[in-house]
């Protein structure tokens, strides 16, 4: 059983301390992170790289459990696409993360999409649509769906069912390069479920949005999707394992 979290965040500078613990008790053999959380909704080009200083220590300490996604501020244009080719090439980030600073079908955020397509990276991209408090930037299915149409070689994570799964799976079932993570506090095993039966087995990855969330909780809401073994294998693992495939061989070769 080799079960990949697809949607991790460091607290602070560091992984939380029971993560990897955690993990081995449920079965939980790798996680994919990222560092967003503290920095406020458009940090400085400094902020963001002193988090993905901070990654990349974490990834270096526990190259057998953590993958990162690099994240950046897509303001912050050439500098910002120069600090993702070099936590791609150089310290060996596996993606490219984005979250509220800009709505991720921005003309802005278009230099980081083509990057990552070079480096066959998955793209996870924050998306949630609100009923009410909706920020400025936040991107939603929507959103992703017209990203996807643009880039269909991306290889794009559409984050937590996009918060209203019935909706966003509509809105990007269209689009096979793309994604949905299970990762979400009012995303439950009915939800997941739709998104299998709506999208297919092999376009959902589990995701459960740590550090702040319980893991096992986020485990339980696949385990009840009524999903059989196959499709089980795929949604825990097996999608996001060939998404990080596709990336090793990229760095095997002269990127």
């Amino acid at each position: 059983m080799n079960w990949i979290d697809a949607h991790v965040h460091l607290q602070g500078a560091q992984l939380h301390p029971e993560t990897l613990q955690e993990g081995d008790r449920l079965g939980i053999t790798r996680f994919v992170c990222s560092t967003v959380v503290g920095m406020g909704y458009s940090p400085t080009f400094d902020q963001v790289r002193e988090s993905n200083d901070h990654l990349s220590a974490v990834i270096e300490r526990h190259p057998d459990r953590v993958s990162g996604y690099c994240y950046v501020n897509p303001r912050h244009g050439g500098k910002a696409l120069d600090d993702f080719r070099r936590r791609i090439e150089d310290q060996r980030m596996i993606g490219l993360k984005l979250w509220v600073a800009t709505l991720c079908d921005d003309p802005l955020v278009f230099p980081f999409i083509e990057q990552a397509i070079a480096y066959r990276a998955p793209i996870l991209i924050h998306a949630w649509r609100k009923t009410v408090g909706q920020l400025p930037y936040e991107s939603t299915a929507a959103h992703v769906a017209n990203l996807a149409e643009r880039y269909p070689e991306a290889r794009i994570i559409m984050a937590h069912l996009s918060g209203q799964v019935e909706s966003s799976v509509q809105l990007i079932e269209p689009y096979p390069n793309v994604y949905t993570d299970t990762s979400g506090t009012p995303i439950g095993g009915g939800e997941v479920a739709i998104a299998v039966r709506r999208l297919g087995a092999k376009r959902v990855l589990f995701g459960s949005d740590l550090y702040g969330i319980c893991l096992a909780s986020n485990v339980g809401k696949v385990l009840g999707a009524g999903l059989n073994d196959d499709e089980l294998d795929l949604v825990m693992g097996g999608n996001m394992q060939a998404l990080l495939d596709g990336v090793v061989a990229s760095h095997d070769k002269t990127i």
